[in-house]
This record gives C-alpha cells, structure tokens and sequence, in this order.
C-alpha cells in the first residue's frame, strides 16, 4: 500500500504546482489518502461525492496521464467518496439508472468547428461563459451522433473550470423520467425535487423522450419555472425544433424557444476531415495517411459517429495485419463492408432532399407535398423541383411524381424560376448550395 500512497503523493505534488493554489487545495486539500489497490486501480478517498465529481470531470484524464511518469505498470486512479464507502441506509438517494457525470473528454477544445455547427458552438460559449443570464434556455437540435451532446456537456465542463462550486447535474430525459416514476411509486416526490431544483446547471439530453408522458411534462414546466425564475441555467438537446416535437404541451414547448435555438447539422467535407485528424490521433498511435482520411471523409457523410466507426474498422484491420503497412488499399478492404451497407436506392436518396429542405425551412415533408400555395411552402417545394432535376436528372413527370402527383408543367415552372432567381438571389443561391451538400 505504501508504494500506491507513493505514487499518489508524487502526482498530488505535481497537481499542486500545475494549479493555482486556491484552485488546489478546494478540489486537492483533503485528498490525501490511498484506501486500497486492485486489477490495477489505486483507489482514493474523497470528503464527498462532489469532491469526486469535480475530480472526474476535470483532472481525471491529466492524473492518469501522470500516473505513467511513477508506475511501469498500467496504473489508473479511482476517486472514492466516504459517503460512498458508508452508505447511509435510511436514506433513500434518487440515482439515475445511467451515469450521470459529465465526460471529461467532451469539451470546447475536442469539439471540431465547421460551417454544420459554428452558430451552435458560439451560442454555447456565451452560454457557458454567462450561465443564466443570456440565451435562458439554450435548445440545441439536430440529428443522430452530430455533437448535440458533446457540446451541452462541454457547457457544463467549461463553467465548472470556471466555478468548481458550480452545482451541475446532466441527465438523460429517459432518466429524468425513470426517476420521476421511482419517486411517485416509493412517495419520495421531495426527494426527487430535491436533486433537480438543488443545482445551478440543468443539462437535459434528448428531450424528444418525454413525448406523450403528460404527467412528467407538467412535473418538468413545474422544474423549468422554478429554475429559470432563480436564473439557473437550463439547457436542452433534441433531435428536431421544438415546434415540431409531437406529444407535448404547447406551454412546455413555447418556452424551450424563449432563449436561445441553435441547431447542428451534418459536417462538410473539409469539417469531416479534421474530424477524422483529432480522432485518429485520440484513438490510435497508428499513422493515418491524408488519402486515406480523404477517402473515409468522401465515403462516411453522415455523422461523427459513423467516422469514428470507420476510423475505428481501419484500425482494428491494421492490428490484425500488424506486418502489413496501413495503405489506401488496406483501408478499402477494411471498409467494404461498411460502404456495401450504406448502399441506399434513389427514392430513399429522393426522400432525404425532401427532409434536408424541410428541416431547412422548419416545415415537414408533408407540407411540401401538400397544396397549399402559401409562400412558406411553395418556395421550398419549388428548391426540391430544381435539386431534383439537376441533381437526378429526372423528367419533370418524374418529379411530379415524387411530388404527390403535380402536373409537369408546374415543375417545368418551379425549376426555371429557381434556376432564374438564383442568377441574382444570392441568399437563395446559398440555400440551395447548402442542400446540394447536405444530399
């Protein structure tokens, strides 16, 4: 045991004098003691949970890596609370049934800047920087593995750097939901609001979940107000506007747009190359050639996660053929798969420029099938008549088709009048760019 106290005095030592001392001894002062060693974790005691948290929020990553200047072995550090060790029984603690802390790893630096989600990262830094006081809520949306929770955690990261006494908590809405059911079944509502009222940073992922939970919603309005009324600030992830979440009360949803609405969207090329750059340096000592970073980023278009899979396979291949120099052919092999799955016919291809440029014009796809010729709709309607064209190169009867049955004279009318405007709408030209590179 003494030899794990060693290690942990040397990298306590070279903590404090990396920090600034009151920033030391508030998060370090008390963590002296190593309580046991085991399968190569060296455990050390904290003076509460939230000692812990903050640990594990901001140094755990820079404590491990200090760990390897004192230890040959492949030595890593648990942070253990006293109340942990001593659990309390005649208390009932609400705990969620997934890990709520924030990652460590998901801050503004590991976040990669593009044109998809510029909007997005400024509204979250003024966010972070003046918590409850501009853009109250914040409401980020957007589709499957695009960064939504990367950024409201790198919000909650960044202010507990700035004030460790911050009180942060995120959670999952299905978590949100799981402990507002526990608490109603076991009569602990005031334990229940207790953790949720008793914070200065409420970051809730995923709302969408709560759709048709009528009785969680009202609880939730109840949360909202208390906290922003108290200036806490709240932030929010969904995967589409809150005008368009379906199963929800009219006045929970108007107030998600009272402060700030940003969405992030898919990356471009070049935001999916650097993407591609940090995370082969996170993940691999392996050296990835530009080409075939190129090749991943032209192939893998739709998220960060599906780049991350691919980046991943590249390497597994790599490990398997350790004598075998990582090329482009290599990497093609390894991929093969991958790309024969992504495989997607033309209508699925059709539908997807419906849904960019209604997600674009905060309207649905019905709406541009629809008849209505209110200027809201008919424009947009008349954008999926040119890309159709000049992306697909169908009839105008095709289109008309596609487009619920229009007659191909209105097509032919809608495509010349885009492609006229265009000429000197440099606004309009942009949008269509924009949709040209999101399909």
């Amino acid at each position: 045991m003494v030899e794990y106290q060693d290690i942990w005095n040397g990298v306590r030592d070279e903590l404090e004098e990396k920090l600034a001392p009151r920033t030391f001894d508030q998060t370090f002062g008390e963590v002296k003691r190593v309580i046991k060693y085991e399968n190569g974790i060296i455990y050390v005691l904290t003076p509460s949970a939230y000692a812990r948290r903050n640990i594990n929020n901001i140094y755990y990553k820079t404590i491990n890596e200090l760990a390897k200047k004192y230890s040959k072995e492949n030595i890593k550090f648990k942070f253990v609370a006293e109340d942990e060790i001593k659990p309390d029984k005649k208390t009932t603690i609400i705990k969620p049934l997934t890990k709520t802390d924030l990652n460590p790893n998901y801050t503004f630096e590991s976040f990669v800047v593009g044109d998809s989600n510029r909007m997005a990262v400024l509204t979250s830094l003024k966010v972070a920087d003046n918590p409850g006081v501009v853009y109250n809520p914040l409401y980020i949306f957007g589709g499957v593995g695009l960064g939504k929770t990367h950024l409201m955690q790198a919000i909650g990261n960044y202010i507990t750097e700035q004030n460790i006494d911050s009180r942060i908590l995120y959670v999952q809405a299905n978590d949100y939901l799981s402990d507002y059911t526990r608490a109603i079944r076991d009569n602990n509502l005031a334990g229940f609001e207790e953790k949720y009222e008793n914070v200065d940073v409420l970051l809730i992922d995923d709302i969408q979940m709560l759709a048709e939970k009528n009785q969680t919603q009202q609880q939730f309005f109840k949360l909202f107000n208390d906290l922003d009324n108290n200036n806490k600030q709240i932030v929010i992830t969904s995967d589409k506007p809150a005008a368009k979440l379906n199963g929800f009360m009219d006045r929970l949803t108007s107030r998600f747009e009272k402060g700030g609405v940003v969405d992030v969207n898919h990356p471009d090329f070049n935001q999916r190359v650097n993407i591609l750059k940090k995370k082969a340096q996170e993940l691999s000592e392996i050296q990835v050639s530009d080409e075939i970073i190129e090749y991943i980023a032209e192939n893998f278009t739709d998220n960060v996660r599906e780049l991350e899979g691919a980046l991943n396979r590249i390497f597994l291949y790599a490990e398997m053929y350790s004598n075998v120099p990582l090329t482009l052919a290599l990497a093609k092999e390894a991929l093969d798969v991958l790309l024969k799955n992504k495989i997607v016919t033309p209508e699925a291809s059709y539908d997807d420029v419906l849904s960019v440029i209604a997600g674009m014009y905060s309207i649905t796809v019905a709406d541009i099938l629809g008849s209505s010729r209110n200027a809201k709709y008919t424009l947009p309607r008349q954008i999926a008549m040119y890309i159709l064209k000049t992306r697909y190169n169908l009839t105008y009867k095709k289109i008309g088709n596609i487009l619920n049955g229009r007659d191909h004279t209105t097509v032919m009318s809608g495509y010349n009048k885009i492609a006229d405007d265009i000429k000197t709408n440099e606004e309009l030209k942009m949008a269509v760019e924009a949709v040209l590179k999101k399909v």
